[in-house]
């Protein structure tokens, strides 16, 4: 049935319902949605979409082993709940089990994991336990709305997490909400862009399927933030939810305007909103959609709402929260209960008569922050602060009990706190949030532990990342002798000190010493480092020295010890150094191996055809040794690198030059083919005109595998229909990837390009010389498709959309999506990855 030919009747039974009565529960709604639209999408994830009725199904089947295993059993049930379609259907599995669902954030530290399944009693159940148990006929339990459905667990004031019981009518309620204030229905394309494990991701998830539209859910954690306009026009979604952190960040991407005209809301969570990202939203997507500004809890669903359709003058700062939601009593109260006067800033407060049940181990509904009334009214005091202006808006003011929202998630200093105490060396802690511009930085002030050493500020963030997730690892960390106090001897938070910037005057200048502050600054657990910062003054320790050797080991192949750093304790002596010991590894390769010319022999043993590695911009042969080692020994394996990096020459300035003379080297080992071609980066695009030069030689048409190679925008438009499809992001400037040149090291880096080849620079100067007239060339190109087959490999920042890549290959198009950076497919451990691919693409080549 097509969502066009809705019958009336039909119409009917999709209607929200603006209160659930005690007997209806969440999977009793679905099947009315999925009997009323069987063959309509449901679910879309990941690019794979499920029908209502194959979700139905799916989840009911689960339902029954879930059954099977837990006979005369209602414990709560814990899941990893991941952006997958096995994930949500396992979630909705457990819900229609009768047992209580606890969402876990796969993204969770593993011992707060740990510690939530444990306080909620839980058993933790994943998609491999599912499917090793046989399917059952086991009848489920009559449920109604009064059963438990969700625990959903927030961080709590004592630094404990704390868990929201919420009822199968509760669930409803909530999810029932979303959808009459935003009229969604069965035309509707939801974009979930929030995590399905927390509270308004889940909600959004019900409050799509319960009104019969279709669902599309996206981590935003798990990919780039800019692409949500592709993402969007991809699906012609209708609705999106997010954080307002994602929000300011799809408005702050300078990409133009972007057309999505199929979007008619878009709805943000978890923080204020401010007018400016708002604004910003709108102009870059040409004001169509009407933005939402959502408040709610997880203890008492939408509370207030507030719209602003494109033609609504925004109003300057953060955005009310709103009007109240029909149907809810919202005050604002002071300490004693007493409702406060128009504008006057006080605790909100929601009367209704579906709440949470409370907090799981606590008094439920006659606990401290939840009460029953009577007539059947409760209450729920929320702990946030705000004023009811005249009109009957509501404007928050922060919270009650000092809790922060960072990044859209609520954070409890207390809980940072009890993980700050937790460190034997710490004796007090104190964590408040201080507004940076339109975002809130979490300070922490620690005390030393008598006279115990301090530790360092890499030290005590590494710490916290063990047991706490990365948004509440505080940006700034101040060492106090002692902390203030009050007249009654209480912390006294308003005297906390701001937190000083630690400026740094003079950053990395050159490639090496770039390498080596990033060594150093990923090791200690700073933003960043200055070139003449002492590491050891910045929390360095022998520790910290092994994490810095290992990574400067894998990124420059240099051998450095522990007393080489204590000798050399800046970024610019130990690089000085650095730079020595490459001079002479240099020194002693072409003394002992000679020098070779553009084609490389890495491998050349082996009966099987050989496998050519075509290096990026600036790539030598030698940094193809990791992948070379998990490749299948029966190939040779050569790499290729530009002219001038092995025996002395000029290299070439065009990729077509280029290509010309590695299709002559190559045919010095392999006359008459199969040529197998394997194109790193930039190496790329030197692959695909080296495919057209051996087929115009007569030589066959070799299949092409591309190492995560960029569609910049620059090139697309050089190609039919490129203008017309998305290209990736500009590659970076040399002063963002961290080479601080100026004026006259610019000008000292072209006059190294002429005479590139010719003189010998030190050995990451060569890479940035080679790598600028690669970038040189590459800007010059202008490439023309590939008409025969081509696999792509595409790191998470790579273009994703098809039509992008059919610009370049006509022929046979496959892609292998893997995770990790542009930057390390090179090294430990996705080189392994990356062999593995080469030796299943070369393999199936005939």
């Amino acid at each position: 049935m097509s969502v066009q030919d809705i019958d009336a009747p039909t119409r009917l039974a999709l209607a929200p319902l603006c209160r659930p009565e005690s007997r209806d529960t969440l999977m009793a709604r679905y099947r009315e949605v999925a009997h009323a639209l069987p063959d309509a999408v449901a679910l879309t994830v990941g690019g794979i979409s499920l029908t209502f009725d194959e979700l139905l199904h799916r989840a009911y089947s689960q339902a029954r082993k879930i059954a099977t295993l837990f006979p005369g059993d209602s414990r709560p049930l814990a899941v990893d709940a991941d952006d997958t379609p096995s994930s949500i259907v396992l979630m909705l599995a457990v819900v229609a089990s009768g047992h209580p669902l606890v969402p876990l954030d796969p993204m969770l530290p593993t011992e707060r994991r740990a510690t939530i399944i444990d306080r909620a009693k839980a058993t933790a159940i994943d998609a491999a336990i599912i499917a090793t148990t046989m399917d059952s006929c086991v009848p489920l339990p009559t449920l109604s709305g009064e059963h438990t459905a969700v625990i959903n667990y927030t961080s709590g004031s004592t630094g404990t997490a704390k868990g929201v019981i919420l009822s199968h009518r509760m669930c409803l309620t909530k999810a029932y909400e979303v959808a009459t204030a935003l009229s969604v229905g069965p035309r509707d394309r939801i974009g979930n862009s929030l995590p399905v494990s927390f509270g308004a991701g889940l909600n959004t998830l019900f409050a799509g399927l319960l009104s019969g539209a279709a669902v599309h859910c996206r981590d935003p954690r798990s990919g780039v933030p800019s692409d949500t306009a592709e993402w969007i026009a991809a699906h012609s979604l209708t609705t999106l939810h997010c954080s307002s952190s994602l929000l300011r960040t799809i408005a702050a991407a300078d990409r133009g305007h972007a057309a999505v005209p199929s979007l008619r809301v878009v709805t943000t969570y978890g923080e204020s909103l401010h007018s400016d990202d708002v604004d910003n939203f709108r102009r870059m997507f040409d004001g169509r959609a009407t933005v939402v500004n959502w408040y709610a809890t997880t203890e008492a669903g939408a509370v207030a709402y507030s719209e602003f359709p494109p033609e609504r003058t925004l109003p300057s700062g953060f955005l009310p929260a709103g009007r109240p939601i029909p149907g809810k009593l919202v005050e604002v109260v002071t300490t004693d209960g007493s409702v406060c006067l128009p504008d006057a800033i006080g605790e909100v407060r929601v009367t209704s008569t579906c709440l949470a049940d409370g907090y799981l181990g606590d008094a439920g509904l006659d606990s401290e922050r939840f009460a029953a009334l009577g007539d059947g009214l409760f209450r729920y005091r929320t702990g946030d602060l705000g004023r009811l202006d005249i009109h009957g808006t509501l404007h928050l003011a922060g919270r009650i009990d000092d809790a922060v929202k960072v990044r859209g998630y609520l954070v409890e200093p207390a809980e940072i706190e009890a993980a700050l105490r937790a460190m034997p060396e710490i004796d007090e802690a104190a964590v408040i949030g201080r507004h940076s511009g339109t975002d809130t930085d979490l300070v922490a002030y620690v005390c030393s532990a008598g006279s115990a050493k301090r530790p360092s500020v890499g030290e005590i963030r590494a710490s916290l990342r063990r047991t706490l997730p990365e948004w509440m690892v505080p940006t700034h960390i101040v060492a106090l002798d002692a902390m203030p106090r009050n007249e009654r001897g209480k912390l006294d938070r308003m005297a906390l000190p701001e937190p000083a910037d630690r400026r740094v005057e003079r950053t990395a200048v050159g490639p090496t010493e770039y390498i080596v502050a990033e060594a150093a600054r990923a090791a200690i657990g700073l933003d960043s480092i200055g070139r003449d910062e002492d590491f050891l003054a910045l929390g360095g320790n022998s520790l910290t020295t092994t994490a810095m050797l290992a990574q400067l080991r894998e990124g420059l192949k240099v051998d450095l010890t522990a007393e080489d750093v204590f000798a050399a304790t800046t970024v610019r002596t130990l690089a000085a150094t650095v730079d020595a010991r490459l001079r002479d590894a240099a020194t002693v390769r072409r003394r002992t191996s000679g020098e070779h010319d553009v084609l490389v022999p890495l491998r050349t043993e082996g009966s099987k055809a050989p496998i050519f590695l075509i290096g990026g911009a600036g790539v030598g042969a030698m940094a193809f040794l990791n992948l070379v080692k998990h490749i299948d020994d029966d190939h040779p394996v050569y790499a290729l690198q530009a002219h001038g990096r092995g025996k002395r020459g000029l290299p070439d300035r065009t990729v077509r030059r280029t290509a010309r003379r590695y299709v002559d080297a190559i045919r010095t080992v392999q006359p008459e083919g199969p040529f197998h071609l394997v194109g790193h980066s930039l190496g790329g695009w030197i692959a695909i005109a080296m495919a057209e030069r051996i087929r115009d030689c007569g030589l066959g048409s070799p299949h092409l595998l591309l190492l995560d190679t960029r569609l910049f925008r620059h090139l697309l438009d050089k190609l039919p229909g490129g203008t017309e499809v998305p290209a990736a992001p500009p590659a970076r400037t040399r002063e963002e990837a961290g080479f601080h040149l100026g004026r006259l090291g610019t000008a000292a880096l072209w006059m190294r390009m002429q005479f590139a080849g010719l003189l010998r620079y030190p050995t990451t100067m060569e890479w940035l010389v080679f790598a600028s007239i690669g970038y040189v060339a590459l800007n010059k190109h202008v490439p023309t498709p590939w008409s025969g087959s081509m696999t792509v490999v595409r790191t998470a920042e790579n273009v994703k959309d098809a039509r992008s890549w059919q610009t370049v290959a006509r022929g046979e198009l496959t892609f292998v999506d893997i995770t990790g950076d542009h930057g390390d497919m090179l090294s430990e451990p996705m080189a392994e990855e990356l062999a593995k691919i080469i030796d299943d693409t070369v393999g199936s080549v005939r």
